[in-house]
């Protein structure tokens, strides 16, 4: 957004990387509340619009797939999951989702689910440039 100061004549803009930090932790502080308190529905959509501006924003996406696998939506934690994986991101933190999804496979008792999870970081390790 552009505002124009009366004063000076000149445009100044508000986009301010710290105060659009702020408004996305606030957002995601008034989303965990509302899978804590209120309705688990708009918690997620509010985690979803924050996302589609910060896809890069890994701590969102971790406490997201927290209140998800909290709430035991098993498929919804499963298509979070391979949409993270799906993010062109470094190795140390592909790691990190990779075995976050094995481990909720296997927490779930699925071992046909994790082996192909793995099969997913073998093949993500065999096609990217680490």
């Amino acid at each position: 957004a552009v505002v124009s100061t009366q004063s000076t004549g000149t445009n100044v803009s508000n986009h301010n990387p710290v105060t659009n930090y702020v408004d996305v932790r606030t957002i995601s502080h008034f989303a965990q509340l509302e899978y804590r308190l209120g309705d688990p529905a708009k918690g997620s959509t509010m985690f979803e619009n924050v996302l589609t501006s910060y896809p890069g924003r890994l701590d969102l996406w971790s406490v997201y797939l927290d209140k998800t696998i909290a709430l035991a939506d098993n498929e919804q934690t499963r298509l979070l999951l391979d949409r993270v994986v799906g993010l062109k991101l470094p190795a140390k933190k592909m790691k990190f989702f990779f075995k976050r999804y094995v481990d909720f496979e296997l927490s779930q008792g699925d071992k046909e689910r994790a082996e192909r999870v793995r099969e997913l970081a073998r093949n993500y390790i065999e096609t990217s440039d680490l």
